[in-house]
């Protein structure tokens, strides 16, 4: 009798074992590896200096990075991201080897950088019917707000301008190598997009016919940082697809006394069922400034025009920025890009556009031009 009742016993124990292993191997995250390399040649003459340069495209760069996600219980699932990027010469940074100025500028004497390894997403997630929560660092709740693009060719001239030659000065007529810089292109256009990729914690509603509304709040640097993000998606039958967000975020005063970062501002962008499609951006920017000096607003604008159809996809675009560096500066950028998508994991692309540039310091300056053929590989 006793026998058969460890017998029973050890029975029991095993099939709670076993049912418990298979819990948890239903409920248990399911990760995954993905990842890409973007490569590009890059060719830039600024009036003064020409060159071919190796970059790493900014528009969308070398990256892996493993996400996850379970059923943690009835209603509620968690997932996590952790991405890091790996970029050589990155093609925002590159220049011609000078101390230029500008937000998106190289470091001084370099004209190219040999890349490292950076944090782009470490963050957690929870979701279920009320929506979800994001807690670590991510994009913020308008980030990309200013971007909607169904042209596809975000690659090759995608709606962040500088990011292929951002680093790049424009020159007086008169310069010669190593003299004569003003602005970079960076410096003086470009969308303007709220904040990306800062340790924040956001929700994100559920999806209303095509809406959906995400809030955030976190710290970039020493500044607290609020977004407010709106964004629509649609198919509609005959008349194509349709996508469109409008974005706003305020970043605290960083010295004490000093005015906020406001941005304000959106895109939509339209593709027709005959692969015709038309882009179009807009922000505005109320520029820190320091205790008692004048706040100076910054505006964007971009159109796009394009057309797409199989693997193929072609843009013309025109972008303005006004007051970016000094109240009465004037940028404009005129461009043309091509992507051939042969599977969906591989792009080839070119483009070639043109930045111009007028200063009330420094008047009218030497035109800066960007050549480039590059390639993405997924996976």
């Amino acid at each position: 009798m006793k026998l058969r009742k460890t017998q029973v016993a050890a029975a029991v124990g095993a099939a709670l074992f076993v049912a418990g292993t298979a819990v948890q191997a239903q409920t248990a995250p399911t990760v995954q590896v993905y990842g890409q390399v973007s490569r590009a040649l890059m060719h830039a003459d600024d009036g003064v200096q020409s060159k071919w340069f190796h970059v790493d495209n900014e528009s969308s760069g070398t990256r892996f990075g493993f996400t996850g996600t379970g059923q943690a219980m009835p209603g509620l699932r968690a997932g996590f991201r952790i991405e890091l990027d790996l970029q050589s010469n990155e093609s925002q940074r590159v220049n011609f080897g000078t101390a230029v100025l500008g937000p998106q500028s190289n470091f001084p004497g370099h004209d190219e950088d040999v890349g490292g390894f950076a944090e782009r997403h470490m963050d957690a997630w929870f979701e279920g019917g009320w929506g979800r929560v994001n807690m670590g660092q991510g994009d913020g709740a308008a980030n990309g707000a200013s971007e909607s693009d169904l042209s596809g060719t975000g690659m090759a001239n995608g709606i962040g301008v500088a990011d292929l030659g951002g680093g790049f000065a424009h020159r007086t007529s008169t310069a010669t190598p190593g003299t004569g810089f003003g602005p970079t292109v960076g410096a003086t256009i470009n969308q303007q997009d709220f904040e990306s990729r800062y340790d924040r914690l956001m929700y994100v509603t559920p999806s209303f016919s095509g809406f959906r509304g995400q809030l955030s709040w976190g710290q970039s640097g020493n500044a607290d940082v609020k977004e407010i993000g709106l964004f629509y998606g649609a198919k509609m039958g005959g008349l194509g697809e349709l996508a469109a967000a409008l974005g706003w975020s305020e970043q605290g005063a960083v010295t004490a006394g000093g005015t906020k970062d406001e941005t304000m501002g959106g895109s939509i962008s339209w593709l027709h069922g005959s692969g015709f499609n038309l882009t179009y951006s807009y922000t505005t920017r109320d520029n820190p400034a320091v205790a008692g000096a004048t706040v100076r607003d910054s505006t964007w604008n971009y159109f796009k025009v394009g057309f797409k159809r199989g693997q193929h996809a072609i843009g013309v675009d025109y972008a303005m920025g006004d007051d970016f560096t000094a109240v009465g500066d004037e940028a404009k950028m005129y461009g043309i890009g091509y992507v051939w998508n042969p599977v969906r994991w591989l792009e080839f692309y070119a483009a070639y556009k043109v930045h111009q540039l007028d200063t009330t310091a420094l008047g009218s300056l030497e035109d800066v031009t960007i050549a480039t053929l590059g390639t993405r590989v997924r996976f």
